[in-house]
């Protein structure tokens, strides 16, 4: 009998401590003061969160639990609003609340609107495509891809300009490089084939280790176009 009541004693001690273990892992969404002070150690600002909403269940999958999404503005710039996503989710043979993960569209909606602003008084082509919020792994994040084509040795000098501004305005702005934001440049020669063109990314993941001077990103994208070419002659006919 000692026994039974032993094992039942460290039956409910196992559940109530596992209880507090998913409490205290963020099983929970946070509050908005919460989110409010992620941002502000993030980028050293002060923000107001305006709303929040949960996210539809149509992009709930394996092991995430709830989404929520805030609108948030800098407190100085209440006419300024971008999202920020939390998740919860489990991470280990399905338990829930092992991750409580944040990730927002700060950076990314500011180089978004330099790059317009840097670009209006050009003749650039581009076009925008938002993702709110896109999913990878479990986790749920936002990305920005920036259409640049067609892109020559004509306007490439103007490109590079542009994106290096871009780049310099946000950093100024937020102090951070623009997580997020993908830049995929068509880059073609008139005098190129009309099926031949090449295709360059530049992302966060290059940004990591990568200077913004417009003279680097010119030589960055004119090594790739040279990489591209050497490739069609090593396959050509």
């Amino acid at each position: 009998m000692a026994g039974k009541i032993k094992a039942r004693v460290c039956f409910v001690g196992l559940i109530c401590t596992l209880a507090l273990l998913l409490t205290s892992c963020g099983f929970r969404l946070m509050s908005k003061r919460e989110v409010e002070e992620y941002l502000e150690k993030q980028y050293g600002q002060k923000f107001t969160v305006i709303s929040s909403e949960s996210v539809t269940d149509d992009y709930y999958e394996d092991d995430v639990w709830r989404v929520r999404a805030y609108t948030v503005s800098p407190k100085d710039d209440l006419q300024t609003q971008f999202f920020v996503f939390n998740t919860v989710e489990g991470e280990s043979f399905g338990v829930p609340g092992l991750a409580n993960r944040l990730s927002d569209t700060y950076s990314l909606d500011i180089f978004g609107r330099a790059f317009e602003t840097r670009a209006a008084d050009t003749d650039v082509e581009y076009s925008f495509d938002y993702f709110y919020p896109v999913k990878s792994s479990s986790v749920y994040y936002s990305d920005l891809y920036v259409n640049i084509g067609p892109v020559s040795s004509g306007n490439l000098e103007t490109v590079c300009m542009i994106l290096s501004q871009a780049y310099a305005d946000t950093f100024e702005k937020a102090q951070v490089m623009p997580s997020g934001v993908s830049v995929m440049l068509t880059y073609k020669e008139p005098a190129w084939p009309e099926d031949q063109s090449c295709l360059i990314r530049i992302d966060s993941f290059y940004l990591s280790g990568f200077d913004t001077n417009t003279e680097t990103i010119e030589k960055y994208i004119l090594d790739e176009v040279s990489k591209y070419q050497k490739r069609l002659q090593q396959t050509g006919p």
